[in-house]
C-alpha cells in the first residue's frame, strides 16, 4: 500500500504547475489546533539539518515562527509545541498521507495533483527553476540555447517535471528538447551548485532560485541564465480534513509573508559550509563532537536497556555535549545531581563515563516509576524528562494536582503540562519539549544513516 501511495504522489506531482488559487480561510479559532502539531519536515542542507547536534535550516526557522505566532494570545498553560519528524524529502507527502503527521513542510511546489491528496496552505514563496553554471562559463539566457547544452539535475529535481511541459511545447513548436542528464546517486541541487562554483565543469544545472539565492554568499562563482516556464507558488501541506490548522498556517502567512523568507535565510546562512552539507563548528565537527560521546552512552544505555540516542539528546539540552564540571551542583554532560549519583550508585559524578552511567540508571529508575499500564510510551517519555529536569517528587506532586482539577494524571500534553506551566513555569515544559524535538530528530537522522549504510552495502560492486 505505501509504495503504491507514493507511485500515485510521484504521478500526480509530474502533472503540469498552475498558479495558486487564493485560498479561503475561516476567521481564526484554536478549536482542534492541538497542543502538539507533528511536523514533517523534508531533512535536506537547505530545508533542516543539523550543526552541533542542533537544528537548522529554512523550514525549522519558518516553523518556529509560525509556533511562536500561534501561541500569541494563548493562555501559557495552553501552549502550543511544534514536534519536528525529519523525513526524506520523497517521504514527505505520503508520510503526512499515511497521518504520520499534522503538516508537511519541505519547500514543496504547488501543482494540480498534488491538491488531489492533501490541502495546500497559501504560497509563503514563489520561485523559478533556472540555469545556474560558473561565471567562467557562458550561462544561456534563451531555451534554445539551453537545448544546446549539458545539463545535470539530481533524479529527484522538479526541474525534470517543469521541463515535461517545456518539452512538449518545444515540440510543438518543432524545436529540440532540452535534456538533463542524471546527476548520480547522493546528489542534490547544493552539491551541483558547489560543482558549478569550482567552475571545472562547462555542465549547467537547473536549481531553484531561492535556493541559489541562499546559498549565493557562499557559492559567489556561479551565475543564473534563463528560467523555466511560469513562476511556481511553494507551501505547506496539511491532511484534507485539517481545516482549522490549515487557517492558522494562511493567517501566518498572511501577516508575515513580507519578512518571512528574508528571515529563513537570515538565520539560516550562518551555518551553511562550501561542502554543501552545512557549517561545521569552529570549535569542534558536531559529528566528531557526538561521536566522542557515542560510545559511552551506547555503553551506559545497554546496561540499562534505553536508546542512547535518548541520552544524546538529553546530554545535548543539558550541556550542549560538554563535559563541564561544577563543585557544587548539577556537573558534567548530563548536570547529574551529585546527591542524584550517590544514590545510583556513583562514586564521582565529575568522570564522563560515571556521569552519564548515572544519568542512565536514574532514567532506568524513572522508567519504572511511570511503567503504569495507563500511561502510554510517549506520556512516559514525558514524564521521565520532566521528573528528570524537576526532580520525581515534585513530577508526582504536579500529577496530583492534575487529577485533583479534573485532568489526567497520565497525560503530559493539555494535562500535567498545564499544571507544571502554572506551578513551576515554563522552564519543565520547555525542557520537555526542546529534548524531546532533539530525541526524535536524532532518530530520524539515525534511521537514514542505517539506511545509506544498508543501500550502500547491497549496491553492486563497481567493475
Amino acid at each position: 500500500m505505501k509504495h503504491l501511495l507514493t507511485s500515485l504522489f510521484l504521478l500526480f506531482f509530474a502533472l503540469s504547475v498552475e498558479a495558486a488559487k487564493p485560498i479561503a480561510y475561516a476567521a481564526r479559532s484554536f478549536v482542534d489546533v492541538p497542543l502538539q502539531i507533528k511536523a514533517l519536515v523534508a531533512m535536506g542542507p537547505s530545508t533542516y539539518f543539523f550543526r552541533d547536534g542542533r537544528p537548522h535550516g529554512v523550514e525549522y526557522v519558518w516553523l518556529l515562527d509560525f509556533e511562536k505566532f500561534i501561541n500569541q494570545g494563548r493562555d501559557k498553560s495552553k501552549q502550543i509545541h511544534i514536534q519536528f519528524i525529519p523525513v526524506e524529502p520523497g517521504e514527505l507527502i505520503p508520510a503526512l498521507y499515511d497521518g504520520r503527521g499534522d503538516l508537511a513542510a519541505g519547500l514543496i511546489p504547488v501543482s494540480d495533483g498534488l491538491r488531489q491528496l492533501v490541502s495546500l496552505s497559501e504560497p509563503y514563496l514563489v520561485d523559478h527553476w533556472c540555469a545556474i553554471g560558473s561565471k567562467a562559463a557562458e550561462v544561456p539566457h534563451d531555451l534554445d540555447d539551453l537545448a544546446t547544452r549539458d545539463i545535470e539535475l539530481p533524479s529527484n529535481s522538479y526541474a525534470r517535471r517543469l521541463l515535461l511541459d517545456v518539452n512538449e511545447t518545444r515540440r510543438l513548436d518543432g524545436k529540440a528538447e532540452i535534456v538533463a542528464d542524471d546527476a548520480g546517486s547522493g546528489s542534490t541541487a547544493e552539491i551541483l551548485l558547489r560543482e558549478a562554483n569550482k567552475g571545472s565543469s562547462k555542465k549547467l544545472t537547473l536549481s531553484s532560485r531561492f535556493i541559489s539565492n541562499l546559498w549565493s554568499k557562499i557559492f559567489s562563482k556561479t551565475t543564473q541564465g534563463v528560467c523555466l516556464g511560469s513562476p511556481v507558488p511553494v507551501s505547506w501541506a496539511v491532511r484534507r480534513e485539517n481545516n482549522t490548522l490549515l487557517a492558522e498556517l494562511n493567517r501566518f502567512i498572511t501577516a508575515k509573508k513580507s519578512t518571512l523568507i528574508n528571515h529563513g535565510i537570515e538565520l539560516t546562512r550562518t551555518y551553511l559550509h562550501p561542502d554543501a552539507v552545512g557549517k561545521l563548528s569552529r570549535t569542534i565537527d558536531p559529528l566528531d563532537k557526538l561521536a566522542f560521546f557515542a560510545p559511552i552512552f551506547q555503553l551506559a544505555a545497554t546496561a540499562n536497556n534505553l536508546d542512547w540516542l535518548l541520552l544524546a539528546a538529553i546530554g545535548q539540552r543539558e550541556s550542549g555535549l560538554s563535559a563541564t564540571k561544577s563543585e557544587s551542583g548539577p556537573t558534567g554532560v548530563m548536570q547529574v545531581d551529585p546527591v542524584t549519583a550517590r544514590k545510583m550508585g556513583i562514586k564521582n559524578p565529575h568522570d564522563t563515563g560515571q556521569n552519564i552511567t548515572a544519568a542512565a540508571r536514574y532514567l532506568g529508575h524513572l522508567r519504572e516509576l511511570f511503567s503504569s499500564p495507563e500511561i502510554s510510551p510517549e506520556d512516559r517519555l514525558y514524564f521521565m524528562l520532566a521528573a528528570y529536569n524537576g526532580g520525581e517528587g515534585r513530577l508526582q506532586g504536579l500529577r496530583s494536582k492534575a487529577a485533583a482539577e479534573g485532568l489526567d494524571p497520565n497525560r503530559w500534553l493539555g494535562q500535567v503540562e498545564v499544571i507544571a506551566q502554572r506551578s513551576v513555569g515554563r522552564r519543565m515544559v520547555d525542557y520537555v519539549s526542546a529534548v524531546s524535538r532533539y530525541y526524535m530528530a536524532y532518530q530520524s537522522a539515525d534511521r537514514k544513516q542505517q539506511s545509506e549504510i544498508t543501500r550502500s552495502a547491497s549496491a553492486p560492486a563497481s567493475p
